[in-house]
């Protein structure tokens, strides 16, 4: 396409003006500020807000908060204690034993985080962590925030006010210190804006982009008068919002044409393929789209999982769940479809039970299946394949069972 053709395009959708700059990055980022969010240059203020008057977003596209932990908070700042109370007991879930966070908190040099670790316990301790710096540096970017009738919506920095609000919980003495958070206080909220800062700090993974991909395409479609459905109809309590993003998923219905560079450019993106991968990923199924938000798998990771499923969305959601279970995502998630649950991790070890019934009926299992890979058997199913590779990490976590037990006997020797 000409860039003469492109500028017309935009001319289109920014209501006739075909005096638009061009689309260099340095022009491209004017085109949206001005454009779209019409933000006040020079205008802003620093201020100290109370953490108890901002709202947080929930339709910012990066998710501070895992999905298993979401239901249990209704994402008002009165309940964030209530909030980390259910993250804590969900975390030591997950790990499996006692789980003790003022090492973290107070910064200790021993307080080194686990080799393995699933998503709530790492999400967890990155509140905690930046929590700590926050007490021992201070905040060097302030969260920024827009006017509401009742206060003020977070439109950059979940994780830092969160951050405040358990420095206020934890340390009683120095709750006047941690009430009041710095923030950039703007005049109207603006997802442009937020674009840029989250691609800036490049901290948003596949699923995030998707999100805040979606986020300005319908921000550019309302501006032309289009409507969509509200967040709050389409995602309930189980906290899964594909739904509302994939409004926009369908590029023949809102095609980007006039505005493409402008998107590439505020989430960094260097080929048009990269929006269109991270575009698809709004049709995924919403069992992989949590899981992939919540273990920040790329958009590399998906592409090799929706290569092996072919076209057959259940087995995505197996291999999904699969790879989940790998990653130690074992609290808040379904276990493959027809396989044995993992099992639970115990405080302590029982010896005399390392080779049950169960482990012997899932080797002779194993067994089979290997016969039918090795020998390259044309009527093996991909069902076959994903249950394979199921029952090989079984037998890893029995083989570290295995060598625990020998460890401790080694000992009592």
């Amino acid at each position: 396409m000409s860039a003469r053709r492109r500028q017309q395009d935009r001319a289109t959708l920014f209501g006739g003006d075909e005096s638009l700059p061009s689309t260099n990055l340095e022009a491209t980022d004017a085109a949206i500020y001005s454009q779209f969010a019409e933000v006040d240059a020079g205008k802003r203020i620093i201020r100290p807000v109370s953490i108890f008057e901002i709202m947080p977003d929930p339709l910012q596209p990066r998710r501070a908060v895992p999905s298993p932990v979401r239901p249990y908070w209704d994402g008002r700042p009165d309940s964030v204690s209530n909030l980390f109370s259910n993250w804590y007991h969900l975390a030591e879930q997950e790990c499996g034993e006692e789980f003790k966070v003022e090492p973290y908190l107070l910064g200790h040099d021993d307080a080194v985080r686990p080799d393995q670790m699933g998503p709530i316990l790492a999400s967890f301790l990155d509140v905690i962590e930046l929590a700590a710096n926050i007490r021992q540096n201070g905040l060097m970017n302030p969260i920024t925030i827009g006017r509401t009738a009742d206060g003020y919506r977070l439109e950059t920095g979940e994780r830092r006010w969160l951050a405040y609000h358990i420095l206020h919980i934890s340390f009683e003495d120095e709750h006047k210190q941690w009430e009041k958070i710095p923030a950039d206080v703007v005049k109207e909220l603006s997802v442009w804006r937020q674009a840029s800062e989250n691609n800036a700090r490049a901290n948003l993974n596949a699923i995030g982009r998707a999100r805040q991909l979606a986020i300005l395409i319908m921000d550019a479609y309302q501006r032309r008068g289009a409507s969509f459905q509200t967040y709050q109809n389409l995602v309930d309590t189980s906290g899964i919002d594909r739904a509302y993003y994939a409004q926009v998923a369908d590029g023949k219905t809102y095609p980007v044409t006039g505005f493409n560079e402008m998107l590439m450019n505020a989430l960094g993106f260097k080929q048009d393929s990269q929006m269109r991968e991270h575009r698809a990923l709004l049709n995924l199924p919403d069992e992989v789209w949590r899981i992939a938000d919540d273990l920040n798998w790329t958009q590399g990771h998906l592409r090799d999982l929706k290569r092996q499923a072919g076209d057959d969305p259940d087995l995505l959601i197996r291999l999904a769940r699969l790879d989940a279970v790998k990653d130690g995502y074992t609290v808040g998630i379904p276990t493959p479809d027809d396989s044995p649950p993992p099992p639970r991790k115990s405080r302590e070890l029982v010896e005399n039970d390392l080779f049950s019934a169960e482990d012997e009926g899932r080797f002779a299992a194993l067994r089979k299946l290997a016969l039918k890979v090795g020998q390259g058997d044309k009527a093996i199913k991909p069902s076959d394949l994903v249950a394979v590779r199921y029952e090989i990490q079984q037998m890893r976590q029995w083989l570290d069972r295995l060598d625990q037990a020998a460890q401790n006997r080694f000992k009592k020797l």
